[in-house]
């Protein structure tokens, strides 16, 4: 490769890479092609920060020259003036000197109960738990001038990619040392190439974070061999946002409850791919409930499904209820019914609208859509590293990843995405479960889900 390449390019190139212990060397050859991969334009807020620093000492340098004047000019007002220029003098170095202070020393301003801009932005109390106890200047000592990368598993501009150049921008200032954080996108194998590489191939010292489906977790569940680790094993710093599934139906479909596909009326849903929660919570939603769906697999993203429903190709489609209320908003208010949530309980903002749980009647039925649907659903989004990076990077890392989210100019940004974190531990707990799952309701999931073992 001599020159740079495009986008599509990029993506396809790093699709086509096998699995292996050259497969870094490779991505970091074809990255290198790359740049918006990579980085973004924008200063980074560490260099925000040193600008605001020279900003102040300069303003310090200003005062202390006024006060110098000041005393040459009135010998009467020496001590009045010292005065006041101290004190302002101490007011313009306060500010960046407890910016400088590290993180770890210095607690949040905002507690773990309060809001930042927008209803979708809290913080919940369960995300906010302490990390284990690590020396911080050692750490500080290894990650100084290092480059941490995001080895994303989907494709530049998709919804795990944009949450991960958001997480990038502000994580590494609560990192200590300040290192510096870049999003590389490894898409190809429903993300498990990503997910492989990261537990197997690449450097196991804190510099590499994966972000994957956590809708795997069913493969490995499952007994996918192309699975090569286990969700067990990794080492997690939390989740951002928990994804709440939901499903509308077209106004042109004549569907406008879920009762009506129950009971036999047909409802064509757009599925991305050809494995994942878009295709498993429809087919358990068959078998499990009696649901009709006629599945179209394929599509490239939710995006290509909305279209596709706009257009009258498809009727339905998995959607987040986050992007219900934000990027889907109009089309929700207009022209889709909300059909059901895949959560436990009804959404607080939308009340009318039931919670799949209402229709069961059994609790083999509550416990497979539990497992099998809901709870993958909560960690679809997990940061984590492999299994062997050393315990006091990863605590903090998971301590890093804490404070940015208490970060009000992180949780602004993030408010389109929705903010519903877990903590590392949840994560592991969450995944535990999954996997941890009774025989017999795993056999039953291994019987409608076959195309996941």
């Amino acid at each position: 490769m001599d020159s740079a390449l495009d986008e599509k390019q990029c993506v396809d190139k790093l699709g086509e890479l096998p699995t292996g212990p050259r497969r870094a060397e490779e991505v970091t050859l074809v990255n290198s092609h790359c740049p918006f991969f990579s980085s973004t334009t924008r200063p980074t807020r560490e260099q925000l920060r040193k600008c605001r620093w020279a900003t102040l000492v300069s303003l310090l340098l200003i005062a202390v020259f006024a006060l110098l004047a000041s005393s040459c000019g009135d010998d009467d007002d020496d001590d009045d003036g010292d005065g006041e220029a101290a004190a302002e003098a101490t007011e313009e170095a306060g500010e960046p000197r407890q910016e400088e202070t590290s993180p770890a020393d210095t607690p949040p301003e905002e507690g773990p109960n309060e809001e930042a801009t927008g209803e979708e932005t809290v913080v919940d109390q369960t995300a906010t738990e302490p990390t284990a106890e690590f020396d911080e200047q050692a750490v500080a000592d290894f990650y100084a001038d290092q480059t941490v990368r995001i080895i994303v598993g989907a494709s530049a501009g998709g919804g795990y990619d944009l949450q991960a150049r958001l997480v990038a921008e502000y994580l590494g200032e609560y990192i200590p040392g300040n290192p510096t954080v870049i999003v590389e996108n490894m898409p190809g194998a429903a993300q498990l190439i990503a997910g492989n590489h990261v537990a197997n191939v690449a450097p196991a010292d804190g510099t590499v974070i994966g972000l994957i489906a956590g809708a795997l977790v069913v493969d490995q569940l499952l007994a996918n061999p192309n699975v090569e680790f286990d969700f067990r094993d990794l080492q997690y710093l939390g989740v951002v946002s928990q994804d709440e599934y939901i499903i509308p139906a077209t106004e042109a479909s004549g569907v406008t409850n879920f009762e009506q596909i129950l009971n036999g009326e047909e409802l064509t849903i757009g599925a991305l791919g050809s494995t994942g929660p878009s295709i498993d919570v429809p087919i358990l939603l068959e078998e499990v409930l009696g649901a009709n769906f006629n599945i179209i697999p394929g599509y490239g993203g939710v995006a290509d499904v909305a279209l596709a429903m706009d257009s009258g190709e498809v009727e339905s489609v998995l959607a987040i209820v986050a992007a219900a209320r934000t990027v889907y908003r109009e089309q929700f208010e207009t022209s889709w019914n909300a059909l059901v949530t895949l959560t436990e309980e009804r959404v607080d903002d939308m009340p009318e609208v039931p919670a799949v749980l209402e229709f069961t009647e059994t609790e083999e039925q509550e416990q497979i859509l539990r497992l099998g649907a809901i709870g993958p659903g909560r960690v679809s989004r997990p940061y984590f590293v492999a299994a062997d990076v050393p315990e006091d990077r990863v605590a903090a890392l998971q301590n890093a990843f804490q404070q940015m989210l208490q970060d009000e100019e992180f949780l602004a940004a993030a408010e389109a995405q929705g903010v519903n974190p877990l903590t590392g531990q949840e994560v592991r707990d969450i995944f535990a479960g999954i996997l941890n799952m009774p025989e017999e309701t795993k056999n039953r999931l291994q019987e409608l889900l076959p195309s996941r073992s």
